[in-house]
């Protein structure tokens, strides 16, 4: 009788450890390395030259913000300027970005945060019989994205997160700076942005078609210690 109580209380133990792990936060899985924008210095930029996979040239991309980068929010809207252009491509290539895709989301320690959606921005030329923006080594795509800090998307993400739909382990329900950070361990934001171009060779009659997909992250203010550990 004595041994079976024994045996009982092994088994109990065990059972509240695995119902223990089962509930527990599940901590997000590592991702790869990103770039990061370094914004704390004048002039500060990421620029980075992608190699086009069956290309002969690459994409320059160029990424800056007026908004301090030490004290990034992600609950600040911010805007966030980008620019492309062409380097290294034969005389009389012609290059149009056909389309833009850019997302940002939450990078965060606890799983249920990792990559919840802030904010996308799409962008196509609009008016005109041409193709799309054409761009050189001189003349790069530009355009301004607009964060929008507390948007409907991420709102929505948190509400699923701390709602009867979501499980969660966060102590508050509400959507703030401090419980993304503290609550959710969140430590930067990551841009992932797509470029679709139509290229065209020298004495070639038509266009054919790439997209580059270019991605980093931007820390947040006072996340730096909720970042994975490899």
């Amino acid at each position: 009788m004595k041994r079976f109580s024994v045996l009982l209380a092994i088994l109990g133990a065990l059972l509240a450890i695995l119902f223990l792990t089962a509930c527990g936060p599940e901590k997000a899985p590592l991702t790869k390395e990103l770039p990061v924008l370094n914004n704390q210095f004048t002039g500060g930029k990421l620029t980075r030259a992608i190699d086009i996979p069956g290309e002969q040239f690459q994409l320059e991309t160029e990424y800056s913000t007026e908004y301090d980068t030490r004290y990034w929010h992600i609950t600040d809207t911010k805007n966030l300027r980008m620019n492309a252009l062409i380097k290294g491509a034969p005389e009389g290539t012609v290059v149009l970005v056909e389309h833009v895709h850019a997302d940002i989301s939450v990078m965060a320690g606890l799983a249920m945060v990792h990559g919840l959606p802030q904010d996308s921005m799409d962008d196509s030329i609009h008016g005109s019989d041409q193709g799309g923006f054409w761009i050189t080594d001189k003349y790069p795509y530009d355009e301004v994205f607009v964060i929008e800090g507390y948007s409907q998307t991420l709102i929505s993400g948190w509400g699923f997160i701390v709602g009867g739909l979501g499980m969660s382990s966060l102590s508050e329900d509400r959507l703030t700076e401090h419980n993304l950070v503290e609550g959710g361990k969140a430590y930067g934001e990551k841009m992932q942005v797509v470029y679709d171009l139509l290229i065209r060779y020298p004495n070639e009659p038509l266009f054919h078609t790439r997209s580059v997909v270019d991605e980093f992250l931007i820390p947040v203010a006072g996340g730096a210690g909720n970042m994975p550990q490899s």
